[in-house]
């Protein structure tokens, strides 16, 4: 049950307006750390691994950080317990994001890419 630390991978199209960050070392019941995504309008998220009972991926408008929601795809799909690799878009601004996992996980590594059009 630690607090995984994201980190900001530097790519060559770096800028204001991409950002790639990336969480990884994820152990059973784990939480990411909470990445600041306000300021990025279009939100990609990237789920690797054995993923066991799931990987959640929530939100937060509280700067404090004290209460979090799951966050959903386009169409509508609560991006909770993800089972199964996948790359999909996120359909809430918020202002904090972070993964959290559950039990049986294995090399998991999130993805987060932040674009936007400022």
């Amino acid at each position: 049950m630690a607090i995984v630390p994201w980190t900001v991978v530097t790519t060559p199209h770096d800028g204001v307006n991409i950002k790639l960050v990336k969480w990884t070392g994820f152990s059973d019941s784990d939480t990411g750390q909470p990445f600041n995504v306000a300021a990025y309008t279009d939100k990609t998220v990237q789920i690797e691994g054995t993923l066991g009972t799931g990987v959640t991926i929530q939100g937060s408008l509280d700067p404090d950080a004290t209460a979090y929601e799951t966050l959903n795809d386009p169409q509508g799909n609560a991006l909770s317990a993800v089972t199964t690799a996948k790359i999909e878009n996120i359909l809430e601004h918020v202002y904090l994001m972070r993964p959290i996992v559950g039990t049986g996980v294995a090399g998991v590594t999130v993805w987060l890419l932040l674009a936007s059009m400022r």
